[in-house]
C-alpha cells in the first residue's frame, strides 16, 4: 500500500510539470497604416487621352502627380489634389497613336501605371 501512496504522491507532484508555465504571447491584432489605394482608366479621344482615377482610400490630403510619357520621354505632367476619396479626371494631349504611359505617383511613390498604344519592343534574338 506504501507503494502505491508513493507513486500517487509522486504523480501528483510531476502533474504540475505538464503544464505551461508561461503565458503564451499574443499580440492582438496589428494596426496597419492607412494607403492610397488608386484604380484608374485611359480613354481615348481624338487627339488626345482622358485619365479617369478612382481614389478608393488614403491616408491624409496629398497631390496625386501624374506623369505622362510618349514613349520614354516625359511628355506633360499634371497634378491633382486630392482632399477625400472619389473620381478625378484629367485631359492629356496624343501626337499620334504611338506608345503612351500615365504613372501616378504620391510622395514621389509610384501607385499605378495605365498604358495606350503598344510599346516598341527590340526584335526577338535570332537562335
Amino acid at each position: 500500500m506504501s507503494v502505491l501512496r508513493v507513486l500517487l504522491v509522486g504523480w501528483l507532484l510531476l502533474l504540475p510539470a505538464c503544464r505551461y508555465t508561461f503565458l503564451p504571447l499574443d499580440p492582438g491584432r496589428a494596426t496597419l497604416p492607412e494607403r492610397f489605394s488608386v484604380s484608374g482608366s485611359l480613354e481615348t479621344i481624338e487627339r488626345g487621352a482622358v485619365a479617369r482615377l478612382t481614389v478608393r482610400r488614403m491616408a491624409e490630403p496629398a497631390y496625386l502627380e501624374l506623369r505622362w510619357y510618349k514613349g520614354d520621354q516625359l511628355f506633360q505632367e499634371r497634378s491633382i489634389w486630392v482632399e477625400k476619396p472619389g473620381t478625378y479626371q484629367a485631359r492629356f494631349e496624343r501626337l499620334d497613336d504611338g506608345y503612351y504611359r500615365l504613372v501616378v505617383l504620391v510622395q514621389n511613390s509610384p501607385l499605378l501605371q495605365l498604358e495606350l498604344g503598344s510599346p516598341l519592343l527590340p526584335p526577338p534574338p535570332t537562335p
